[in-house]
């Protein structure tokens, strides 16, 4: 009963919190994204706009507050600059990458040498402006630079996954490097010292974001011919407790965290409301197999079997249900 005063009084807070920081932060990356348009006379695509805007709105309220809470402050004007500008960087790095926009040696080139490279595109220069002004406002760049090097090696070892060839233990390496190092990157945005545990939440949390992305995906993944874990998975309950492992390194981390048990139960439910979607998401596959061994071919399945929506009130439920479990650090 006492956890469930808790939870309750914690999700109605961080609903409200949600829902009117939400605006106010799109309005904030708009408003900086309208700047950079303005001084670089150009414009983003609507796609990149929109997927920016989004981000950073979502992200703030429940990845980059929580974090900073633990420290018992909210993200400063400077951090949340900064972390809009992250969100310039990933969309247009990842467009550079999805999209065939440069050649590997060219994302190289114009990430780890920036001062150096010659933009052409609107996206590059934006890129570079974005990308200068976080480096610029590091006080030290060595760990940072550590970090980004890993993300990129994990972009580059990506597009193995349009190899039917490669291996499942190549994918898990390359999603867990992928979305571990991208979420690690935004610790170091923050005005903050994080203990060696709160590190690995920030990439552990990474890891999970990625697998729920790629559940979420299956169905264009499929159409796009990606080799994700998901796309490969035959076992349902095998893919369930590949994710609770890491769920679980989340929560272990979270209780050796040097800060009071009231900010540690209050920041593994926020951990919770992200990853749970994914568990969400593998709930649905385990209606499609049932009680059968293994999962029927998705390529057999029509579409709405494999899109969650999360707009169904029954999906909704089933997400709380998910956060009040998985966000108890006593269980």
């Amino acid at each position: 009963m006492v956890y469930f005063i808790r939870f309750c009084t914690i999700l109605l807070s961080f609903g409200f919190r949600f829902l009117g920081d939400r605006k106010k932060s799109a309005r904030q990356a708009e408003t900086l994204i309208r700047r950079i348009e303005l001084q670089l006379e150009g414009y983003f695509d609507k796609a990149t706009y929109h997927k920016v805007v989004k981000s950073y709105s979502v992200y703030k309220s429940i990845v980059l507050d929580p974090f900073s809470l633990l420290h018992g402050r909210r993200i400063s004007l400077i951090e949340q600059e900064r972390s809009i500008h992250y969100f310039i960087c990933s969309s247009l790095f990842d467009n550079f990458f999805d999209d065939r926009l440069l050649t590997v040696a060219e994302i190289e080139s114009i990430t780890f040498q920036p001062e150096s490279y010659t933009a052409k595109s609107f996206d590059e220069k934006a890129f570079l402006l974005s990308h200068l002004f976080l480096l610029n406002g590091m006080k030290d760049t060595g760990e940072y630079l550590t970090v980004l090097r890993r993300e990129f090696e994990a972009q580059r070892n990506s597009l193995k996954q349009f190899d039917p060839t490669v291996t499942d233990d190549e994918i898990q390496q390359i999603t867990f490097e992928k979305g571990g190092n991208a979420v690690l990157m935004c610790r170091y945005y923050l005005d903050i010292t994080p203990v060696p545990e709160e590190e690995d939440c920030w990439f552990t949390l990474g890891t999970l974001i990625q697998l729920s992305n790629d559940l979420f995906d299956i169905y264009k993944d499929l159409q796009d011919r990606i080799h994700t874990l998901p796309v490969r998975c035959y076992n349902a309950y095998e893919m369930e407790q590949l994710f609770l492992n890491q769920v679980g390194r989340l929560k272990s981390n979270i209780a050796l965290l040097p800060y009071s048990g009231e900010k540690k139960q209050a920041f593994s439910i926020a951990m919770a409301t992200t990853y749970a979607l994914g568990i969400t998401a593998i709930g649905q596959l385990k209606l499609l197999q049932g009680k059968a061994d293994r999962l029927p071919h998705f390529e057999t399945l029509p579409r709405k079997a494999l899109i969650i929506d999360m707009e169904k009130p029954a999906n909704r439920w089933r997400w709380i249900r998910q956060v009040y479990r998985m966000g108890n650090l006593s269980v």
